[in-house]
């Protein structure tokens, strides 16, 4: 890929996936700080306890995207992404329990968590290559080099 090192592939590929972490959180914040506790679907109102803590979840997602950007200043990868895959593990476990507490007759709370519980799983797959990769690159990183 451009003939770029594989410490810098790592560091771009780090930082496009914790920007896209970023964005997802600050979505999800502002969603969950705006949204009508009259408005939500069954898998909402499970994980928001009838609404009354949305604002948790607002500030959980808010302060995941907070994390992310600091990942990316501190070069690394693991707060981050880790409070991005365990929001969206939680709000997949949310729609799974209120898709079994309705007789699994509602398809679309099994769609929503599949649709939260999937990126959960990718990113975290991802989040675990890369850390290994990172950790392989800076103990071969010769005395003097930049390491990132």
């Amino acid at each position: 890929m451009f003939n770029l090192k594989a410490h810098r592939r790592v560091v771009i590929g780090r930082n496009i996936t914790l920007t896209a972490g970023a964005v997802l959180a600050i979505t999800r914040g502002l969603s969950y700080a705006t949204l009508n506790p009259a408005d939500m679907n069954l898998g909402q109102v499970l994980v928001t306890f009838d609404g009354k803590i949305l604002g948790v979840w607002a500030a959980v997602w808010l302060a995941a995207a907070v994390l992310c950007i600091a990942d990316m200043v501190n070069k690394h990868t693991r707060y981050g992404l880790s409070l991005v895959v365990g929001a969206a593990f939680a709000w997949a476990t949310g729609y799974l329990i209120a898709w079994a507490l309705t007789g699994f007759t509602h398809p679309d709370l099994l769609a929503s968590a599949m649709g939260w519980l999937t990126p959960a799983g990718l990113v975290f797959g991802f989040l675990l290559k890369v850390t290994a990769l990172q950790d392989m690159l800076r103990s071969k990183t010769p005395p003097g080099g930049d390491g990132d």
